[in-house]
C-alpha cells in the first residue's frame, strides 16, 4: 500500500515541478528604470482598443472631431468590457481631459448607445443633433 503512496506523490511531485518550471520559464520580467534601460517615449494614437488589455487611447487628429471620436471609441469599448474596467475610466478620464466636458458626456452617451436596445440607431451624428 505505502508503495502506491509513493508512486502517486512523486508523478504529484514531478507534475507540480513542470508546471512550476513552464510557469518560470514563460515569465517575462518588466525592465524598469533600475535595469538601466531608458523607457521609450509615450505615443498617443487615435481612438482604437484591441484585445491586448491596453487602455484606449484617445487624440483628435487635425480636422477631427473630439467629441465624434470620444463617442465612436465608448461605443466600441461597450461591447468588450464592462462599466468598471480601468479602460472604460481611462478613456473617459481621457476624453475629459482633452475635450471638457462635452467630450465626457459623448463617451458617456457612446457607452450608454451600445447598451441600449436599439445600438443601430445609435452614432455621432444623431447624438450631436440630441444635445
Amino acid at each position: 500500500m505505502r508503495n502506491i503512496e509513493a508512486i502517486f506523490g512523486g508523478i504529484l511531485a514531478l507534475a507540480v515541478l513542470g508546471v512550476a518550471l513552464f510557469a518560470v520559464m514563460n515569465t517575462q520580467f518588466a525592465s524598469g528604470p533600475d535595469s538601466g534601460e531608458t523607457a521609450p517615449a509615450a505615443t498617443v494614437t487615435t481612438a482604437t482598443y484591441d484585445n491586448s488589455g491596453a487602455p484606449p487611447a484617445i487624440s483628435a487628429a487635425s480636422g477631427q472631431d473630439l467629441v465624434c471620436e470620444c463617442y465612436d471609441a465608448a461605443f466600441s469599448l461597450s461591447g468588450k468590457v464592462n462599466v468598471l474596467s480601468p479602460e472604460y475610466r481611462t478613456g473617459f478620464q481621457q476624453c475629459r481631459a482633452r475635450g471638457g466636458v462635452d467630450a465626457g458626456d459623448a463617451w458617456t452617451a457612446g457607452w450608454n448607445a451600445r447598451q441600449s436596445g436599439r445600438p443601430y440607431e445609435a452614432s455621432c451624428r444623431s447624438y450631436k443633433r440630441r444635445r
